[in-house]
């Protein structure tokens, strides 16, 4: 185990390199009894199956911690110390870093504070990196000087391990930041539960059906879909075989091309483009197979088409409700990307104009965004609230405003003064109906 003392900028705390198993151990014991640390890792993932754990580092109020995962075997017990410990772990976009604690255990840490997400929630643009954060937040500049750094190679020098550390360094004070920030604006419990729900949709990722996941294939019949599902999978099981990222295996538009085709005879299949390729040519016999075990199946065993929104909407309705969107979070300060995109204003005005209730409510009808969207958008489909450039030159350009119903133009029609009380004091009748049909709406 060594310990050396950290260089540059204001950051003073010792470092610790742990590469020894009894020094893991050690470690580990301690951890449990830690009530937070910064985490990040650092791997690689173009070349292989699953992502490559490289490096791990972690920050502690008093001490910065490098881990060399490479001559320890297995981390495992940095993950259980971290979960059975309940020990707040603070990260930067931390989807794979945590990847890697559930791939292990089976499960997420308890508490989990995203810096990221913080930031969005506090206003400023989602995604944003750790170095805008940092800048904005602490005043604090970081050098990027390693970004091309092959994390497999040994040995590490110090100045890739600087650069590393860089990455967990400031996050416990940026942490601390931050929740002052949410707790003004009263949007803490919405950190943890955007937290929870992106861990929810990981784990569920884990468990669906990903080869939906899949792009071009719009078109097909069930029986073709059955054997993109059959591709699918042997492709999955090949290129974890092989340790390999699936798509060197044999390219999606070559899955796609062949469920399209339905045809197991190798002949047709060598017919398509880039099956000829030697790189590929050898698998046309386990293509073949796969394909004619999917023809065999039995309709019932197909998989079902996907669901099409069965209301027919305009792409200007969802670039309007997109400014409008973009406007409120301008106003209430958050970060529009976090909120939603214009995706997920499609699902939520097919869900609104379907007037369903029994499928599950589409995320912008959902939890914090619900809370703060209120009713704006239904306003603004009802033709109860209008959106209008206030001042083009602002940050902020737009308004929502207000708009008459006609039930209550129809009263302020019968209450109308006559043309002889119109002559005194006309500006200020004026100014008062103007100011009752345009409000700007909360």
């Amino acid at each position: 185990m060594n310990r050396e003392s950290a260089t540059g900028g204001e950051d003073r705390h010792p470092v610790r390199r742990i590469a020894a198993v009894n020094d893991f151990e050690i470690f580990c014991r301690e951890l449990r009894e830690r009530p937070r640390l910064a985490l990040d890792t650092e791997f690689v993932a173009e070349d292989s199956y699953q992502p490559n754990l490289c490096l791990i580092q972690v920050a502690f109020d008093d001490e910065l911690v490098v881990i060399d995962p490479f001559p320890l075997g297995s981390v495992r017990r940095f993950w259980e110390a971290i979960v059975e410990g309940n020990v707040e772990v603070v990260v930067h976009a931390g989807r794979v870093d945590l990847q890697f604690c559930y791939h292990a255990i089976g499960r997420f840490p308890d508490r989990v504070f995203d810096v990221q997400i913080a930031a969005g929630l506090t206003g400023l643009e989602y995604p944003a990196g750790l170095a805008n954060i940092l800048q904005k937040y602490l005043g604090i500049s970081v050098t990027k000087h390693e970004t091309r750094t092959d994390w497999r190679r040994r040995p590490l020098s110090d100045r890739q391990i600087e650069y590393a550390l860089n990455d967990v360094r400031y996050l416990l004070p940026l942490r601390d930041r931050l929740e002052g920030e949410l707790v003004r604006l009263n949007r803490l419990e919405w950190l943890k539960e955007e937290v929870q729900r992106q861990q929810q949709m990981a784990i569920q990722a884990e468990g669906e059906e990903r080869w939906r996941r899949l792009t071009g294939y719009g078109g097909v019949s069930r029986r073709e879909l059955a054997i993109l599902r059959e591709l699918w999978h042997w492709r999955e099981q090949e290129a974890a075989r092989r340790n390999v990222p699936p798509r060197r295996v044999l390219r999606d538009d070559l899955l796609v091309e062949l469920a399209r085709r339905a045809s197991g005879d190798p002949k047709r299949i060598l017919a398509i483009r880039g099956m000829s390729h030697h790189a590929v040519r050898h698998l046309v016999p386990m293509i073949s197979a796969c394909i004619r075990q999917a023809i065999a199946l039995p309709p019932e065993k197909w998989p079902q088409l996907p669901n099409r929104p069965g209301v027919q909407q305009s792409p200007v309705v969802g670039q309007f409700l997109y400014s409008a969107l973009a406007s409120l979070c301008l106003k209430k300060q958050i970060a529009v990307g976090l909120v939603g995109g214009t995706n997920d204003l499609r699902d939520w005005l097919a869900y609104y104009l379907s007037g369903s209730t029994d499928d599950s409510p589409p995320i912008l009808a959902q939890g914090w965004r619900r809370e703060l969207i209120g009713d704006t958008l239904q306003m603004l489909v009802t033709g109860r609230a209008a959106l209008r450039i206030a001042d083009p030159t602002a940050d902020n350009p737009l308004e929502l405003v207000f708009l008459p119903q006609p039930e209550v133009q129809s009263r302020e029609m019968a209450d109308r003064p006559s043309d002889a009380q119109l002559t005194e004091g006309s500006d200020d009748v004026t100014a008062s109906s103007h100011g009752e049909s345009c409000g700007t709406v909360a």
